[in-house]
Parts: structure tokens; C-alpha cells; sequence
């Protein structure tokens, strides 16, 4: 370089003088955008009032322990995955809008204190939800005159529409009507399927409280079958069914924490002229929360007769249990079984349901977050419990739980608070627990109080 040769002396200059830097700045520009692209793309389902917001289904015939399908109940806890920075993080699918004779609010999440009471102000226009009520969804609305109006006019049959942010409907029939002191803590109860829906605001003790059933969608492959009960005998192509007993188990060892066994007695007779292959008809098990049990082959082990195997010769008779793991607390007067042939067609038994346990009934739980921590190692569960009774709630180590869909369990680390978890009437607990990441699966099933939440989008 001569002496009268001078540097670069702007950065236009340097760049010029090094095109690899050149590059390599385009590069990271590019890159920088990708991100934000990509970003805005994974939390746009996150945001309220986005379109195109599509909810993840089950695929058809393929029963699951808890609800996947958007035509299940309402007592469905659907949970998605979202990732961000290196974070997965999952929220509950709340409710968007709540629709009823024309007139749509726009719902507003609101947690219970931690004094127990519910007591939000509710805008003009808009529902409070009690969040995390998804068995008997619980809605305020404000004591205005039109919505009373509204709330007073409902006569039974007509419907009340919850839509979730993730697209997912859930129809209720108008039920009941009546007025209800203010301090009536039974309105928060998450035992039957339904909606519930208060005026919030009056200057009044008492308030008006809507009711609504939840409404079943028919099972569009029953249309060319038939509805038997117990001790009667349907037909499926060339097979008799007859289901003659059943039976619920919860003492048994091989069941999980929380569960227990339902056991159906019945005879499968070939009339036929040629031997049937039982492996080829599908035996599914559903409760009135519309929650889809598969047959399971431990509960099946545990009955008066063995599984059901292998081919059914012409003429033959076989008398077999069909076993399924269910929640201990399950309150539904009656199951539904589901036998469905090779060719689609199917039939249904009415089976009556008493003996479902209390755990929990006085319970409204709820989950807030649920976070896979930075390290991938733990899973930290966010939640409440409050206790709508009038005795204290006691919770402990065995009235929690996570487990894989296949019912393994994964290690609890720590609690926050320690147990036992001491729960007062009319009060509610906060409560962190930690658990180690489900490995090799992409979903897991957390249990309180007999009442099950699925966690997907964990990997």
C-alpha cells in the first residue's frame, strides 16, 4: 500500500473492502426475519380473535382413556402445546364466546380467590368464566336488564352455545331456572355436565341462576344398529351379543391410584355357517361426559369368565369380560357399551352406573399453566383447588398423579405447598407441583382428585 493510500473510512467502506462480511450481515438479516415469521406463526393460535383457529380431533374409531374429539363433552380438558424460546408451556382451551337466543358475549376468564368467594365485574357485552370450570362450565354475566330479560325468557329445549378458543362447540339445553342466595357455593359443583349461568352485580343476596344439560351428539353409526340393556341379546351380522353382569372394582392392586376396574359379563353365539374372528369387532366403553374408554386387557384378566380371543366357531357360544379402566370417582347413572363389526355397523348396551365415588365432589379444580422448564428435565403443573363444602378438603400424595396414556407413572419431585394439602371450606389453595418430563411421549395424564387432565404437545 502507498503511502498516500488511506483506509476505509466509513462502514459502506469496510463492507465493500470485505465481502464476507457483506454476506455473512445478509445472512443474519434473514435469519432474524425467519424467526419473527416463524414466531408470529406458532403464537397467532394464542391469540383471541384470530381466524383460522382449527381444533385437533382424534381420529374415528380410536378410543382414548380421556376426550380428544371436539364432539365429546364438556367435561373435556383439552390441553395444547405452544413452544416459545426454548419453553414448552400448555393452557387450557377456555371458552371464546357464549351464545344464547341471538345475543353473544365475549368471555372473560376469572380465578376464584383465594377467600373462596367469586365476585367479578363483568362488562357490558361480556361473561366471567370461572376459570377452569370444564365439567359444569360456570358463567356471570352482569344484572343488567336485557340480561335478565334473556336469562328469564329460556324455556326448555332451547340452547345455550359455548365456542373455546381452539373452535371446539358445546351445546347445552335449557334445564332450570331459579334463585339461589348469593353465598351458595353449589353452584361451583363439577360433577354433572352442564352450564351454569349467574347474574353478578345486584345490590340483592340472592341471585338468578340459569342451568343447562349437556347435549349428547348422537352416534351417527348407531343409525343402522339398536339399543339393548343389560340381560337383553342384539344382533351384528352373523353374532348375538347378550351382556348379562357387570361389576365395578376398585380394590384391585394392578389398578392405578384413582381408578378402578368396570367389568362386563356376556356371550358372543355365532349363528352363522362359518367361524368369526373375534379380533375383528371393537368393544368401547363411554360414560355420560361422553369421555370413550378402550378395552383394557388387565381389567379384562380380572373378571368371572376370561378375555375374549381367538375364533368363534359356527354354532359355537362363549361366554367372556370385557374389562376398562375408569376414574374411582366417576359420577355417570349409566355407561354406555359399544360393540362395533368389521362391516361399521354397531350396537349399544345401557348399563347402569351407581357405584362412582365422592372424591372431589366438593372440589373445583382448575389448572392454570403447565411449563416444561428451560433444562427439558421437569414438568411444573400449575393449579387451585377450592373446597365448595362444608368440611375441610385433605389432599395428599396419593390424590395426585402423572402418568402416561398407557398408565406408567413419572417421578413427583417436589410440592408447593408440602403435603398434606389442607383445603378450609369456602377457601382455595394454590398449588405448584413437580414432576420429571414425560420422555417418549408426546402426551401424559395428570390426576387430582379422580378428576383427569390431559397434557399434550409435550415433546
Amino acid at each position: 500500500m502507498s503511502a498516500d493510500q488511506q483506509p476505509p473510512s466509513d462502514f459502506r467502506q469496510r463492507l465493500t473492502a470485505t465481502p464476507a462480511l457483506l454476506i455473512l450481515g445478509i445472512v443474519a438479516i434473514i435469519a432474524l426475519l425467519a424467526a419473527c415469521i416463524m414466531g408470529f406463526f406458532l403464537l397467532r393460535p394464542m391469540i383471541p380473535g384470530s381466524g383460522n383457529v382449527t381444533s385437533s380431533t382424534s381420529a374415528p374409531g380410536e378410543p382414548t382413556p380421556f376426550p380428544q374429539s371436539t364432539q365429546s363433552v364438556a367435561g373435556q380438558p383439552v390441553i395444547i402445546g405452544v413452544s416459545d424460546s426454548g419453553t414448552i408451556s400448555v393452557t387450557l382451551d377456555a371458552p371464546a364466546t357464549l351464545d344464547t337466543l341471538g345475543t353473544q358475549w365475549a368471555v372473560q376468564p376469572q380465578s376464584i380467590g383465594a377467600d373462596g368467594l367469586w365476585n367479578p365485574e363483568v362488562e357490558d357485552g361480556a361473561a366471567a368464566w370461572v376459570n377452569g370450570t370444564i365439567v359444569n362450565y360456570v358463567f356471570g354475566l352482569n344484572d343488567s336488564e336485557s340480561n335478565r330479560a334473556l336469562l328469564e325468557s329460556l324455556a326448555p329445549g332451547q340452547q345455550i352455545v359455548v365456542t373455546t378458543r381452539q373452535g371446539v362447540t358445546h351445546t347445552f339445553n335449557f334445564d332450570s331456572r331459579n334463585t339461589v342466595p348469593s353465598s351458595d357455593r353449589n353452584v361451583f359443583n363439577q360433577q354433572i355436565p352442564g352450564i351454569t349461568l349467574l347474574l353478578l352485580g345486584s345490590d340483592d343476596d340472592n341471585r338468578l341462576v340459569v342451568r343447562g344439560r349437556y347435549e349428547v351428539a348422537p352416534t351417527e353409526q348407531i343409525a343402522g344398529g339398536s339399543v339393548i340393556q343389560m340381560g337383553e341379546t342384539a344382533q351384528l351380522g352373523d353374532a348375538q351379543f347378550t351382556p348379562q353382569a357387570s361389576s365395578f372394582v376398585t380394590n384391585r392392586p394392578e389398578a392405578p391410584a384413582g381408578f378402578g376396574f368396570f367389568l362386563i359379563d356376556f356371550v358372543m353365539q355365532n349363528v352363522g355357517l362359518s367361524a368369526i374372528d373375534t379380533s375383528t369387532y371393537r368393544f368401547t366403553l363411554s360414560d355420560e361426559l361422553g369421555n370413550q374408554y378402550a378395552l383394557n386387557p388387565i381389567a379384562s384378566r380380572l373378571g368371572n369368565y376370561p378375555p375374549l380371543t381367538g375364533f368363534i366357531n359356527a354354532g359355537q357360544s362363549v361366554t367372556a369380560t370385557a374389562g376398562y379402566q375408569i376414574p374411582a370417582g366417576l359420577i355417570s347413572p349409566n355407561l354406555t357399551w359399544t360393540i362395533t363389526a368389521p362391516d361399521g355397523t354397531q350396537v349399544q348396551a345401557n348399563l347402569p352406573f351407581t357405584a362412582g365415588g365422592t372424591a372431589g365432589q366438593n372440589a373445583v379444580i382448575s389448572l392454570q399453566q403447565a411449563t416444561i422448564t428451560p433444562d427439558l428435565n421437569n414438568l411444573i403443573i400449575v393449579g387451585q383447588v377450592t373446597n365448595v363444602g362444608v368440611q375441610p378438603l385433605v389432599l395428599t400424595t396419593d390424590d395426585i398423579s402423572l402418568r402416561t396414556p398407557a398408565g406408567s407413572n413419572y417421578l413427583l419431585l417436589a410440592t408447593n405447598p408440602p403435603f398434606p394439602w389442607t383445603v378450609p371450606p369456602n377457601q382455595t389453595l394454590q398449588f405448584a407441583v413437580t414432576y420429571q418430563r414425560p420422555i417418549g411421549s408426546s402426551s401424559a395424564v395428570f390426576t387430582i382428585l379422580s378428576q383427569p387432565f390431559e397434557l399434550s404437545g409435550l415433546q
